[in-house]
């Protein structure tokens, strides 16, 4: 199987960071996911690619047999039993053509379900991956892919209205326009930036959420993960913090802030002999989607 490690290396450096805390051979898995995930999302983000991803959605036979097209080559040399779901990577490709196909959310629950089909989708392809099958720990995962999308989100406004998007669902910002993203009044940035720092709450809400699975993962993986989930959420707590507008350049953790976050994080994981019961209100708007709620 080919190593990936430089494509999260490149693009995600917190992740990358987390990720030296796993097995090799899990850390192998994760990087090839990732690097499917970040092909799949530049091809939506990069202009003259959309040909050339609207070829991979339509591709015949794509799982048959259980094997991969070569259109999914980071797959390539996986065992059938780590493979991602076919329904839980079609999840994934429902949240690319979303962004092809743009349109602000209306609300809070059009927007947890693109959280989900990008980010949350993510989570259930590293439960597969790595030989997760409990319920409830597969609810937590999507918990904490919820939240990081919602951190993204939050972070990156005015790079994503610069290329023409804007997630922030309409009733949270009175329907502004996008140019006002662009150049707000003074009144327009209070109403984005308020609206900004309500869905960080609410990520709050999902980071929570996810903690109560992440002890009962395998322990290196807990680490790894727990690591990674609070240095991205520190990423909305500076920003609240701080009282940084949305119009400010992207935040960052610096290297510094990071060891303190890892040390802090593994001081705070703690194995627990029970898997805590998921607050169900979090997934009220998913419910048709696959591993939100018990059947």
């Amino acid at each position: 199987m080919k190593n990936y490690s430089n494509v999260m290396r490149k693009h995600g450096k917190t992740f990358f960071w987390a990720t030296w805390f796993l097995e090799k051979e899990i850390a192998s898995l994760l990087y090839a996911v990732y690097a499917f995930c970040r092909r799949l999302d530049d091809l939506v983000d990069k202009k003259g690619n959309k040909k050339n991803l609207k070829k991979v959605f339509s591709l015949p036979d794509i799982w048959k047999k259980n094997e991969y097209h070569k259109a999914f080559n980071e797959f390539e040399g996986f065992k059938s039993k780590a493979l991602p779901r076919e329904i839980i990577v079609k999840e994934f490709l429902k949240g690319q053509v979303g962004d092809l196909n743009y349109k602000q959310p209306k609300n809070i629950d059009q927007l947890l379900v693109y959280c989900y089909q990008v980010a949350g989708s993510v989570g259930l392809m590293v439960c597969d991956v790595i030989g997760i099958k409990n319920k409830e720990l597969k609810y937590y995962a999507i918990d904490l892919g919820i939240a990081m999308q919602l951190t993204n989100i939050c972070r990156d406004i005015m790079e994503d209205a610069k290329m023409g998007r804007i997630y922030l669902p309409k009733n949270m910002v009175n329907n502004l326009s996008i140019e006002k993203f662009k150049k707000p009044s003074d009144n327009d940035k209070r109403i984005i930036n308020s609206a900004r720092n309500n869905l960080l709450k609410d990520a709050d809400e999902y980071y929570k959420s996810a903690m109560n699975g992440i002890s009962h993962l395998p322990s290196k993986t807990s680490r790894a993960v727990i690591v990674a989930a609070k240095l991205y959420q520190a990423i909305g707590e500076s920003i609240i913090k701080n009282k940084i507008s949305y119009q400010a350049p992207r935040v960052y953790i610096s290297k510094l802030h990071k060891i303190a976050i890892t040390f802090k994080a593994l001081f705070q994981l703690k194995k627990h002999f029970y898997i805590k019961l998921h607050d169900q209100h979090l997934h009220q708007s998913l419910l048709k989607l696959p591993d939100t709620h018990l059947k």
